[in-house]
């Protein structure tokens, strides 16, 4: 109880870390549990700084707010019969209390710390906000967990908005030249090194070890000790491969041939198992065909992208093509989970090969078709991306086209179709 009084305290005493505004927004007054999950490093712990920051702008006193790290060591012995000691605190230091607000950070160290958080829930008289590892809180699983009592949020690496504003890029549209600049300069640098908060101010080398360091956590302490992987080499040759063909259609039976080609041994049933859990701890995102029902989509190829580009620095891929795609799916995916939950994001293709990249639709209907083309000014490249979209649109009875390009802005008609081309820089602002 002591150690558990310490912690506390410090939070008390000390000042809320620097902190500059993420685009989640979570309701800061619900009786619902908010869980907080996503790939490690992404920054669900300053985002817990940032809502406890707002609700003391809104006039709480600070102790009223508890914040504790369940990965402060002196926190290592701490039991589930422990928990209840955190509210026995409360009420020594805040005895009229009428409302608990608890933000339990990295909750997933203690045993059974579900059955506490049922627990109080029944009160209602509790504001709970929880963050915890990919590798042991499973969106799914908290929501079972928890019965539902919960609401959980996705936590991505930085928007190219948020890059702008920790790097401290401000100005009013429309920009001047020199502005413009400043902006590709900070684009081509988000394009290279992602979206990670830490890595803003490091410079190359260091990122590129921070990286590694990132990946070898994941495979460690996401993968290895969740769910028992015994075969460690194959699965980093597995990520070797994944991030090597990011940006792709990768099927489960492609990946298993390229290991084994490459005499890596590994079952089918494990390859399945391995490509599942990285996609349930956020590395990887799927994106699939779209199609008329469950059965056509759900069984499609699926294309493969990158929870963040940083990851591709380590395995030199130079793709600038694939490196945009990947930011215009991240973003879509970002959008989904942080604003519009109801909408859903495909790819088209059809049996001659033409593919349209994104197709956004909100349920039945398709609302937008995205192409992102970085060189237009290959004749051939372009005729090809024109005469894809132009088909997806008739198909799927869609008329809002859209280009995204490195740098052209403009509209065009197309045999009989009016295209929207936007630089991907204004689309990310957008």
């Amino acid at each position: 109880m002591d150690h558990l009084e310490e912690v506390i305290t410090e939070f008390h005493k000390y000042p809320i870390p620097k902190l500059f505004k993420r685009e989640l927004s979570i309701p800061a007054d619900t009786d619902k549990v908010i869980t907080l999950i996503g790939l490690r490093r992404t920054g669900k712990t300053y985002y817990l700084f940032q809502v406890i920051r707002q609700l003391l702008d809104e006039g709480l006193d600070k102790k009223r707010i508890f914040y504790i790290n369940f990965e402060d060591e002196r926190l290592s012995e701490l039991t589930t019969s422990d928990l209840s000691t955190i509210i026995e605190l409360y009420y020594k230091i805040n005895p009229g209390a009428d409302i608990l607000y608890l933000f339990l950070d990295e909750i997933q160290e203690i045993d059974g710390w579900e059955k506490f958080i049922r627990r109080l829930t029944e009160k209602k008289n509790f504001r709970i906000f929880l963050t915890g590892s990919s590798s042991k809180m499973l969106s799914q699983e908290i929501a079972t967990s928890l019965r539902g009592r919960t609401l959980s949020y996705n936590l991505f690496p930085l928007s190219f908005r948020e890059f702008l504003v920790a790097k401290g890029f401000k100005s009013e549209f429309p920009l001047i030249e020199s502005e413009r600049g400043v902006l590709k300069r900070h684009l081509d640098e988000y394009l290279e090194y992602g979206g990670f908060p830490e890595l803003l101010e490091y410079d190359r080398m260091v990122r590129i070890r921070t990286l590694k360091e990132y990946i070898d956590l994941m495979i460690y302490r996401d993968l290895v000790e969740r769910y028992g992987i015994e075969k460690i080499s194959a699965l980093k040759f597995m990520i070797k491969s994944l991030v090597r063909n990011f940006a792709r259609e990768l099927s489960v039976r492609k990946l298993g041939n390229y290991l084994l080609s490459a005499k890596v041994s590994l079952s089918h049933v494990k390859v399945y198992e391995y490509f599942s859990y990285l996609e349930d701890i956020n590395f990887i995102f799927l994106i699939r065909k779209y199609g008329k029902g469950v059965r056509e989509v759900e069984g499609s190829i699926p294309k493969i992208y990158l929870v963040d580009l940083g990851f591709v620095i380590l395995h030199g891929v130079e793709d600038r093509g694939r490196r945009i795609e990947n930011i215009v799916a991240i973003e879509l995916l970002r959008k989904k989970h942080y604003f519009d939950p109801v909408l859903e994001i495909y790819y088209w293709k059809d049996t001659s090969g033409l593919e349209v990249d994104f197709v956004l639709a909100p349920g039945t209907e398709v609302r937008q078709l995205i192409q992102v083309c970085y060189d237009l000014e290959n004749i051939n490249t372009r005729e090809r991306e024109l005469k894809s979209l132009v088909k997806a649109s008739k198909e799927l009875e869609c008329t809002d086209l859209l280009v995204i390009t490195w740098d052209y802005e403009g509209e065009e008609d197309f045999r009989g179709s009016r295209i929207r081309f936007v630089p991907l820089w204004k689309w990310l602002l957008g």
